[in-house]
């Protein structure tokens, strides 16, 4: 009775306080009650970082599509800067129009696809020329801006870099090959306005020993080199990236019936009709041969011109296919000749089959060969020049596209690129086009 009556005597609000105080240390007490507490406080920060790891993990996710579509759209400038004909004021439209088509056809990927549009810009700098490009997006925390999160816009660049300059003085196609490009003793190659690759990714793939020299617009390696300052003008550029063969994609000439001629030519000699010769040529000592224009197949057999002998020929093509397919042309001879104007092998002046085997040598050893005018074209094969005197400095323009290329004794090889002074077509990819782009960073 008593204990009720002072209840009754209390106040409601301290009979209120006195519970919760009783149930709160009842509470207390019990073990369950303390990790419910413990992770009542703790959840606020828990669900925080959750949903600020969603959000950075989105945030990562889009700065990867970004940074592609940066990448990309840096080459494909670069590859429309490299063309000769391109402007550079149009490579800033290129790149923006490719990184918003990058951008579109990975929308899916993108973390949040219906983010503001992205800032790209574009511009075009340095020698060699190099094109940067920047792209800003504004993001904002999907999930975490509740709570407070924030990040910053993000900023992607790139910076792709055109290798080389716009034409191919040499070629070396072999990728792997200790020397594909090699020079030995006095033998010098001059390159004016016109670049010198070798795709071979060997420690030595560029060779300049003795006192040969290199000396060309550029000259680029896909692997290393081997020679002192003096040896090359500029020194080479390593680790390029590998080049197409330009000329890949030229058809073939279709050998016919067999030229009903002996395969040696003796005496005076006289002139040639275009012909699939089978067998080989030989022209021996005191022979003169003149070629008029047109085709002319050397099938299972050589072209030989002897010392003594000359050979000359204006809008011939000579084409080698079959095994022992090839020329050598001995050092005191003659040889004068100008690549087709039209035709299949129009602007290709020596064309070897891509059938044959590896290796075989095509050996210019002529003391008196100034005019080469067209490529040479010997994807197959190794080209060796060995001669004391200049060989092709009276030609407009000779370049050369082989698998490998040696020089040795004291040859001075030189390629002009003056196009403009010939009615000979430059084959496409030689003169300013297809030349190799690569990301700088």
């Amino acid at each position: 009775m008593k204990a009720d009556a002072a209840r009754a005597s209390t106040p409601p609000r301290m009979r209120a306080m006195k519970l919760y105080r009783k149930n709160l240390r009842q509470f207390s007490a019990s073990e369950s009650g303390t990790i419910l507490v413990k992770f009542a406080l703790a959840l606020p920060i828990l669900l925080g970082i959750s949903l600020s790891a969603m959000d950075y993990a989105w945030t990562l996710s889009h700065k990867t599509v970004l940074q592609d579509a940066a990448d990309t759209a840096a080459l494909a400038g670069a590859k429309e800067l490299s063309l000769s004909d391109s402007k550079r004021e149009n490579v800033s439209a290129v790149v923006k129009a490719m990184a918003k088509r990058y951008i579109e056809a990975n929308r899916d990927s993108l973390a949040k696809k219906n983010a503001a549009p992205p800032t790209i810009n574009a511009n075009v700098t340095g020698d060699p020329p190099e094109v940067r490009v920047s792209i800003t997006q504004k993001v904002d925390a999907l999930v975490g801006g509740g709570f407070g999160l924030k990040f910053g816009d993000l900023k992607i660049r790139s910076v792709a870099r055109v290798i080389g300059q716009p034409n191919i003085c040499v070629l070396g196609l072999h990728p792997s090959a200790n020397g594909t490009l090699s020079l030995e003793h006095e033998a010098r190659v001059t390159g004016r306005n016109c670049a010198v690759y070798s795709n071979s990714s060997h420690t030595n793939a560029i060779k300049a020993k003795n006192s040969a020299n290199l000396t060309a617009t550029f000259i680029c390696s896909r692997g290393g080199k081997t020679g002192g300052p003096g040896n090359f003008n500029p020194t080479p550029m390593t680790d390029c990236p590998g080049f197409d063969d330009p000329l890949s994609g030229r058809v073939e000439p279709q050998p016919g019936n067999c030229t009903k001629l002996v395969p040696i030519i003796q005496g005076v000699g006289g002139t040639l009709l275009p012909g699939t010769y089978c067998g080989g040529l030989t022209l021996e000592a005191g022979t003169q041969v003149v070629l008029t224009p047109g085709t002319y197949i050397f099938k299972d057999g050589p072209l030989i011109v002897k010392d003594g002998a000359s050979l000359t020929g204006v809008n011939v093509g000579l084409y080698f296919v079959g095994n022992g397919a090839n020329f050598k042309f001995e050092p005191k001879t003659l040889i004068s000749l100008t690549a087709p104007i039209s035709g299949e092998m129009a602007g290709l002046l020596i064309f070897e089959s891509r059938s044959r085997p590896e290796g075989e040598k095509f050996e210019l050893l002529s003391n008196n060969a100034l005019v080469l005018l067209g490529t040479i074209y010997i994807p197959r094969g190794e080209l060796h020049i060995d001669a004391d005197s200049p060989i092709a400095s009276d030609s407009a323009y000779t370049a050369i596209v082989a698998r490998t290329m040696r020089l040795y004794g004291g040859p001075h090889l030189v390629l002009n690129t003056d196009y403009d002074k010939t009615d000979i077509p430059v084959p496409k990819g030689i003169r300013g086009a297809g030349q190799p782009v690569a990301l700088a960073e």
